[in-house]
């Protein structure tokens, strides 16, 4: 089911969680606070190298999850990149319209890569932390960090209801194409918004029984699953101090180039 599919089959599948998530905490923390174009795209480097090399994860699967963020993350840079200025401002691009100039200056490119390189260093953190670790191995470990039990719980429902939605929306596409509902604009819009109209209901009546099933099994409120048995992963500290001391050489680097 989505990333599980992958985790499950991951070298790093038997690892503690803990060590995980710490690898993830900090790469994904220094990754936002440097504010960095270089440390953004040394991360989503870095964290690629690191899935492949210590999860076995293939790289056109890895390319293929990345491909997926890019799209929203494309659009969004390109509303920040995009901005008006009055005639006769210096920018480095411009369409004008309607007496004003429509395009983006040297602050305005500045902000848009930084945003995204930021981002997509994000995504490749959360990548290998989701490639590498099933969900309920992250639910436990949070668990043992303290994190309130209500919260744990919202997230393994929410994280279970989205694949019963994707996997609804799946069902209904495939119906309409063997019955070549997608055949010419007209017939593709009509399809479309029978899919659009029947999935919610379909996936809420499924969820329903998905939560129906739970509690005829004594669901009370805690999903009960059995601790792992897991190596202590302990090598994984060291991999993310060095993670962590990249990052910081990265940024001391791009300033000392900026400066």
């Amino acid at each position: 089911m989505g990333t599980d599919r992958y985790a499950y089959q991951s070298r790093l599948r038997r690892v503690s969680p803990m060590p995980k998530l710490l690898l993830t905490a900090v790469s994904l923390v220094l990754c936002l606070c440097c504010d960095s174009i270089a440390v953004g795209l040394a991360t989503l480097a870095g964290m690629g190298v690191l899935t492949r090399l210590l999860g076995g994860l293939s790289p056109r699967v890895y390319l293929h999850f990345l491909k997926i963020p890019l799209a929203f993350l494309l659009i969004g840079s390109i509303t920040i990149l995009i901005h008006s200025y009055p005639e006769g401002t210096a920018v480095l691009a411009a369409v004008p319209v309607g007496g004003r100039l429509w395009g983006f200056d040297a602050a305005a490119l500045q902000q848009a890569s930084t945003l995204f390189c930021k981002a997509m260093g994000a995504v490749a953190c959360m990548y290998f932390l989701t490639l590498n670790t099933p969900v309920t191995d992250v639910t436990m470990a949070l668990e043992k960090l303290r994190v309130p039990r209500l919260l744990v719980e919202l997230m393994e429902l929410i994280y279970r209801f989205i694949f019963v939605l994707s996997e609804t929306a799946s069902n209904i596409r495939i119906a309409q194409e063997s019955r070549l509902g997608y055949q010419g604009l007209g017939r593709s819009l009509s399809s479309l918004g029978t899919l659009i109209s029947v999935v919610f209901l379909r996936a809420w009546r499924k969820a329903d029984r998905v939560y129906t099933a739970l509690e005829s099994r004594g669901y009370a409120n805690r999903l009960a699953t059995l601790s792992g048995d897991y190596r202590p992963g302990r090598w994984l500290y060291p991999t993310a101090a060095g993670v962590a001391l990249g990052q910081l050489l990265v940024f001391c680097l791009e300033r000392r180039v900026a400066g």
